[in-house]
């Protein structure tokens, strides 16, 4: 199940949704902090770490939530709020929204729609590589989609600026949280692009000559293409996607950070 989860922008994007509903006065001093907590888990595309390492459940996870517990149960500290900074809660509630985005993800659209492995029966393709496809498809427009609704997406470079400052879990070292923020605050500063889908697809399928010629046939035959993936797939199933990660969130951050 490679490369399946959604990318930065979203992460980001949901962090910011969950720190404006919860309204807790830490946040609005640390929204850097947040922002880097909620692109962390994904520091092994970076570091070549195991993926559950930073996320705490593997991809077969049944049960959102199951990173978020597994984390706060291996850290028990981290849910002890007289012991955290404020800089640290705000990077994990970010790191909740992204194990949950994952997890919802995972459970309410992959695996249902695009995960060939499970059997043919109710999924969106007919073959893996198009499921994988039109999956890295979806995930881009989500990008597109919420770079132009959120309107602080100009202003997150710049809260980004020494987020890592005051920022203290067991599981990454300074210099990792210094060298991932600066990545991610260099992937702030790309244009979006839809070539960003082949070389996702790249990048899953090992420079397969094949491969590329199916993604350069569905870029070429934009919006037609996507069109396509949305007859199969409504919007309205990204949006439900989108508002389940948000409560999920919500309810975990409630239950360890409140």
């Amino acid at each position: 199940m490679g490369g399946v989860m959604p990318n930065l922008p979203m992460h980001l994007y949901l962090a910011y949704q969950t720190a404006e509903r919860l309204d807790w006065g830490f946040l609005h001093d640390n929204l850097g902090s947040c922002w880097l907590g909620s692109s962390a888990p994904d520091v092994r595309a970076m570091t070549h770490w195991p993926r559950e390492r930073t996320h705490f459940a593997p991809l077969s996870v049944e049960q959102v939530g199951q990173g978020t517990r597994e984390m706060f149960q291996r850290h028990p500290d981290l849910a002890d709020q007289a012991r955290v900074s404020s800089a640290t809660r705000a990077f994990l509630l970010g790191y909740v929204s992204h194990l949950t985005a994952d997890e919802v993800w995972i459970t309410t659209v992959f695996r249902p729609h695009f995960d060939h492995s499970l059997g043919e029966e109710g999924r969106a393709t007919g073959t893996q590589l198009e499921a994988h496809l039109w999956d890295r498809a979806l995930q881009l427009d989500m990008d597109r989609r919420v770079s132009q609704a959120m309107p602080a997406f100009p202003q997150a470079t710049a809260a980004l600026a020494c987020a890592e400052s005051g920022v203290s879990v067991a599981f990454f070292d300074d210099q990792v949280l210094q060298e991932w923020r600066a990545w991610v605050q260099r992937f702030l500063g790309w244009e979006f692009s839809w070539q960003r889908l082949k070389r996702a697809m790249n990048r899953m399928y090992r420079d397969n000559a094949e491969v590329q010629v199916v993604v350069d046939q569905f870029l070429e035959e934009m919006p037609r293409s996507l069109e396509r993936v949305y007859a199969k797939i409504p919007e309205e199933k990204l949006a439900a996607y989108q508002q389940q990660a948000l409560d999920m969130t919500l309810a975990l951050a409630r239950e360890w950070l409140e």
